[in-house]
């Protein structure tokens, strides 16, 4: 795990140096960005993520979560966009259950300003997760505001839901 977070922030640095825009549609080539998130589902979810945009409408990334009364989860995706779609693949690495590949769909919108609306869906053979939210761009600076609702639904193990917030730098 420590490689993959050394990993991480060592492309976080150099691709910080090409891009300075947001991820949003258009996806410019080496775009990044990084984020710290918080859900009250099962008592508390700490989580992190990296993003990143190596060629034109693709996205790689992986996301670290840590839940209070459960256990750790890494997840490393790709996903493409189609307009304000996204759709990809991903593997999670379960804290209680074997790793399953996912596939997700994603949409993401302008609302207003600097204010967009996001939902997603991630189905595997253990799980299907359900996330909406809201992002405001805090002008005029590369970070942003996300605040959630998130919804898990696991198998062999009860449901989980929960409102979350978060902060996200573009570069």
């Amino acid at each position: 795990m420590k490689k993959l977070l050394f990993a991480a922030a060592v492309l976080t640095v150099f691709s910080g140096a090409y891009s300075a825009q947001a991820l949003i549609p258009g996806v410019p080539v080496l775009e990044t960005e990084v984020g710290y998130g918080y859900n009250g589902a099962k008592d508390g979810i700490h989580s992190a993520h990296i993003e990143i945009s190596p060629v034109s409408k693709v996205i790689v990334g992986a996301e670290y979560r840590h839940w209070n009364h459960g256990g750790n989860e890494t997840d490393i995706y790709a996903k493409y966009k189609l307009g304000h779609v996204y759709l990809g693949l991903g593997n999670r690495n379960y804290y209680d259950r074997d790793a399953k590949v996912y596939g997700l769909l994603e949409g993401r919108t302008n609302v207003i300003g600097p204010l967009d609306a996001y939902g997603g869906l991630k189905l595997s053979s253990q799980e299907r997760e359900y996330k909406v939210g809201l992002r405001l761009g805090l002008v005029p600076t590369s970070f942003d505001l996300d605040v959630n609702y998130t919804y898990y639904d696991r198998d062999k193990t009860s449901s989980e839901d929960g409102f979350g917030v978060g902060l996200n730098y573009h570069f």
